[in-house]
């Protein structure tokens, strides 16, 4: 079957999260993605936790539908062969730091004179320019500096980063977004085009009203824990047997949540318009912690889900895992791992479509796995040519 992006070949220079992720995203729609990995040790996240039969779960995260290449690219023969590969590719993949790009030969100025049709995508901490953009960081130091973190916890406690890396996830898919545009764009025009995705840029594109709303009033909000800072009743309540978020965000909203509860006091003045329940927050809040308390999570999200309330249950990791929805919904694929010698799940994507995804997923290979079969079939070598780079120490 045709996948939407069979015949787009992309080689990803690249570590840690948000690079490999952009690439995984790409090979689940049929991309062939060759994941060039740092000869020897390769990308970093191999010797990170959590571990299973000595192998990282941490990179088998972000490394699905892809082909391992070892190779030197600090070496000049690798360095060579890198570019060989590129003029074969539509889309190259970094996530390297701008030094070690400027080091090796590697920026978009020398890659595009090269290769004036690729797609190249630069992901960065923060961005290709500006005063910041030879800083290295990661996730959490970026969820700090965007302003996310400060709008993270309760309103009288310490700034929390967030549960999972989502500056990281936040990133790859703004890489993606970024390389199809161009790929659609390239249809057009015939040339390549850079993609300069600064991870903290994006974080704080996503800081929604906060900077206009302090450049024109002089305020901001900041942390309001589980409540949403414009709106109310939403926050996260105690059942007798676990919590449950409640968002009753509009006025039709709670309307029906009042009457769903049944007590007077939130027909009361103070809570009548939106801005007196924001003021109001924690007496209603202690009204509907009252109803909450006293019942299960299953009735009250029978009563609330049949008057038309969003309402969910808090739900762990573990939850979702010995449930069914992850696996109705496709979100966890077993696949046969050569390294573990066993079938294991793999996060899938949340994006779905009724067609153009690959069929055969392939599951995170183990490093250099495929070097040899990428360069006799993309670059046509030879045995005798790949044990002269073996030899020279360009590849393992």
């Amino acid at each position: 079957m045709d996948t939407n992006l069979q015949g787009i070949r992309v080689v990803e220079l690249t570590h840690w999260v948000a690079g490999p992720l952009a690439g995984q995203i790409l090979g689940e729609w049929g991309a062939d993605v060759i994941h060039v990995e740092r000869k020897g040790s390769g990308d970093v996240s191999r010797s990170i936790a959590p571990f299973y039969k000595g192998k990282s779960l941490y990179y088998r995260a972000f490394n699905r539908d892809k082909r391992s290449l070892s190779l030197d690219v600090t070496a000049e023969a690798g360095r060579k062969l890198l570019f060989r590969l590129l003029k074969e590719a539509d889309v190259f993949i970094t996530n390297y730091s701008t030094e070690f790009l400027e080091k090796h030969g590697l920026t978009w100025e020398t890659v595009h004179r090269e290769c004036s049709r690729l797609i190249a995508c630069y992901i960065t901490g923060f961005g290709l320019t500006g005063p910041l953009s030879r800083k290295k960081s990661l996730d959490m130091v970026m969820q700090a500096m965007s302003g996310q973190m400060a709008c993270t916890g309760e309103p009288d406690g310490i700034p929390y980063k967030t549960g999972t890396i989502t500056a990281d996830y936040s990133g790859a898919y703004q890489a993606v977004i970024g390389i199809l545009t161009a790929l659609l764009g390239r249809q057009r025009t015939g040339e390549g085009r850079l993609i300069d995705v600064g991870i903290t840029d994006v974080m704080i594109s996503a800081l929604e009203w906060r900077i206009p709303e302090y450049r024109l009033t002089g305020k901001t909000t900041l942390r309001t824990g589980n409540r949403r800072p414009s709106t109310h009743p939403n926050n996260l309540y105690r059942a007798a047997d676990g919590y449950l978020y409640i968002a009753a965000s509009n006025q039709k909203m709670y309307e029906r949540l009042c009457e769903v509860i049944g007590d007077p006091r939130m027909k009361e003045p103070r809570f009548a318009e939106n801005p007196g329940r924001v003021a109001n927050a924690d007496a209603l809040d202690a009204i509907i912690a009252e109803w909450t308390g006293g019942r299960s999570r299953e009735e009250l999200l029978g009563l609330l889900e049949q008057a038309g309330l969003p309402c969910g249950p808090l739900n762990t990791p573990a939850d979702l895992a010995e449930g069914s929805y992850v696996d109705e919904k496709q979100l966890v694929m077993p696949l046969y791992d050569e390294e573990l010698q066993e079938t294991i799940p793999y996060m899938n994507t949340a994006i779905k479509m009724d067609a153009g995804a690959r069929e055969c997923h392939r599951a995170a290979p183990p490093l250099g796995a495929d070097t040899d079969e990428v360069l006799k079939e993309v670059l046509s070598l030879s045995e005798e040519e790949i044990s002269e780079l073996k030899r020279q120490g360009a590849i393992e």
